[in-house]
Formats: C-alpha cells, structure tokens, sequence
C-alpha cells in the first residue's frame, strides 16, 4: 500500500511536465500567449512569462538589444539544422509541433500580406505584410492566426520575417524583423518596453 501511495504522489507530480496538452485558444495572459517572435507560452500568464525570459538584467525594462537577443534565441530552436536559416520543413514544423493553434480558424487572410497558410504555394510575408495587417487591425478588422494570441497583428511571425519572400529566413531577415517590431511595440518611442505597457496592448479574447 505504501508503494502505490508514493508512485501515486510521483505521477501527479510528474504529470503536469511529461503530458501537457495543447492549450485551447485563448487571449493574451490567458491560456496562451504568442511572443513577437512567434514562441507560444501556455498557461498562467504568458505575457509576463515571455518578458521574465526576455528581459535579460531582469530590471523591468525590455531594451532593443534584450528584445533581439530573445529573438534570436527562439530563431536557434526553430533552425533544426543550424545552417542559419529557417525553410520551409522547419516552418511547417512550427505550424504543426511548436504553435499549431496559429493554424487552427484557418488563415482565411494571409493571402493578404501576412504569410500563407500551409500546405499552399505562392503568398509570403515581410515587413510590408506585417504593416498591412496593422492597418487592417486599426480599423477593427479581426485578427487571425497567431495574432489572436499576441501582441501585434502579424497572422504568422516567422513567414512574416521573410522579406526577400525566398521561402526561406535568414538570421539577418530574422534580426531585422526584430527590430521593426520592437519599433511598433515602442509607441512613445523611448526605446525601451515595460510589462505594463505591453498589457495594454494585448488583444481580448475572441
């Protein structure tokens, strides 16, 4: 008896680690925040989660340099192969292992600029994309894919990084992406972003 009361203990500790199912969608800070790089955290608060690890000197100010450096550490997990670039297996890895709720409601826009949805040839994304979509979320057109999740109108932020539309992101589209959304989070533009402002601009839940 004594045994099947701690290995019971030992599973339901263990459990929340090993077997986490996917989060249902949900609104930023909810059961699944997106981070502008595209890295999906579940559960709890998620926007504050994402800023814990970005903010590097943990001083309660994201810079430039922290917001690049989180990104290009999420860029490391998504380049499978290290050749510094992500293609179009390593995206669609993503769509389907790391954030597959991006794809969920289907991108019934990305057509438009903000990437494609899988499995399609043609489309792509970039900075132009990206700009189009924030227009499109100022006049109150509903967001979609990871967008719903996160703090800035980009349906899928790794094809949004591809600006040359190769298929393909480079470390330097990569890099540069990070720096033009951390210019469109800065809206007073002081260079630097603090959790309470960018709570303020997490989307409600649809």
């Amino acid at each position: 008896m004594l045994r099947l009361l701690i290995a019971g203990a030992l599973a339901a500790v263990a459990s929340p680690v090993l077997a986490q199912p996917a989060a249902p969608p949900g609104g930023a800070g909810g059961p699944l925040f997106i981070s502008p790089a595209g890295e999906p955290f579940r559960g709890g608060d998620g926007l504050a989660a994402w800023f814990a690890v970005a903010d590097a000197d943990h001083d309660g100010v994201l810079t430039l340099a922290e917001f690049r450096a989180d990104a290009m550490r999420f860029f490391k997990q998504l380049d499978l192969d290290g050749d510094g670039q992500i293609d179009g297996p390593e995206n669609t890895a993503y769509e389907t292992k790391v954030a597959p709720e991006i794809t969920r409601m289907a991108f019934d826009r990305l057509g438009e600029g903000g990437g494609r949805p899988p499995g399609k040839r043609g489309g792509g994304g970039g900075p132009p994309g990206e700009r189009k979509m924030l227009r499109k979320a100022a006049k109150g057109e509903p967001r979609t894919g990871a967008a719903r999740f996160s703090l800035l109108n980009i349906p899928q932020p790794v094809r949004g990084a591809d600006a040359d539309l190769s298929q393909r992101v480079s470390a330097e589209e990569w890099a540069k992406a990070a720096r033009q959304r951390f210019e469109l989070l800065d809206a007073d533009k002081d260079d630097k972003l603090t959790l309470e402002v960018l709570r303020a601009r997490t989307p409600r839940p649809r």
